[in-house]
């Protein structure tokens, strides 16, 4: 049975699943990079800080990560003084950033070695449902792995899905963000169309959420529009960097990717039009620019 939880990545997805697992009666040793302030407010609820990753091995019997790529899973995992140097034998170690399944299924093969026990587990849900435990998560591993966490899943995820073996989590979430992608690309372009011709966009949005477009992302993506405020839940640039993954995966598999090739060009554009802070949604602000429209309510 899990007592002990190592945190890692105590970002803007990182901190409120942290928050949620010490809410659930774990004891939690929490690493940090470069930024300490995070593990210190973690620190205030009944976190232990550890000064390294090591450390942060040592002390846990399941180790959760989720840090921006793949190069900082591995630093995390490898280095001096990586979680690879202070795992026990029996510990898992599950991964939840979005990073390429490939690269993923190498470290498992690398902590296996070990007797270590490395999962892939992508979450979507963004701030939001990290900090009201709502995560949909999605695993890749040893399914005995997986039963093994699921209480400390439970906890902070509403939809957890074992996948299948090591990469699978991750495949599903390449799937799961590039239909966002593509969704956001098709959403701005044709309120760009409908706003230019004369539709009020605030009607427009009425009309489509009550028809066959609608979605989760035009429910999550349209307010962004009409209040004009792409303050970031997801930004730009990590949906950008994802959408690269996706490509690549596809080439390695042997997968077509035609829309999935334009969609990724569209937000390298939009990346290097330096929308790349502002959230993902942002995108629509491509197409307003260039058509001379705004989609933001009337008055």
């Amino acid at each position: 049975m899990i007592k002990n939880v190592g945190f890692v990545g105590l970002g803007m997805m990182g901190l409120p699943i942290a928050k949620n697992i010490i809410k659930g009666g774990y004891n939690l040793y929490v690493g940090y990079h470069n930024n300490r302030g995070p593990a210190e407010e973690m620190e205030k609820l009944g976190a232990t800080i550890c000064e390294t990753y090591k450390e942060v091995a040592e002390h846990s019997d399941f180790i959760i990560t989720v840090v921006p790529n793949s190069a900082q899973v591995e630093e995390t995992l490898f280095s001096e003084n990586g979680l690879a140097k202070g795992a026990k034998p029996g510990t898992i170690i599950a991964d939840m950033s979005t990073i390429d399944l490939f690269a993923s299924r190498s470290f498992a093969e690398k902590l296996a070695q070990q007797g270590v026990e490395f999962m892939d587990a992508p979450i979507s849900g963004g701030p939001e449902g990290a900090a009201a435990a709502t995560l949909a998560i999605m695993i890749g591993g040893k399914k005995e792995a997986f039963e093994k966490t699921k209480p400390v899943f439970d906890i902070i995820g509403k939809t957890i899905i074992y996948c299948g073996d090591n990469g699978l989590g991750l495949a599903a979430k390449l799937a799961n963000n590039l239909i966002v992608g593509a969704q956001i690309v098709a959403i701005s372009e044709a309120v760009c169309m409908a706003v230019k011709a004369g539709v009020d966009p605030s009607q427009l949005y009425d009309v489509l959420k009550g028809a066959t477009a609608n979605s989760f992302t035009l429910n999550g993506k349209f307010p962004i529009f009409l209040k004009d405020d792409y303050s970031p839940s997801f930004k730009l640039k990590l949906m950008t960097k994802d959408l690269g993954i996706v490509t690549d995966v596809a080439r390695k598999l042997g997968s077509p990717l035609m829309m999935g090739a334009v969609v990724e060009q569209m937000f390298d554009v939009c990346n290097n039009e330096q929308y790349a802070d502002l959230d993902c949604a942002a995108v629509a602000k491509f197409y307003q620019e260039h058509a001379g429209v705004s989609f933001k309510a009337k008055d």
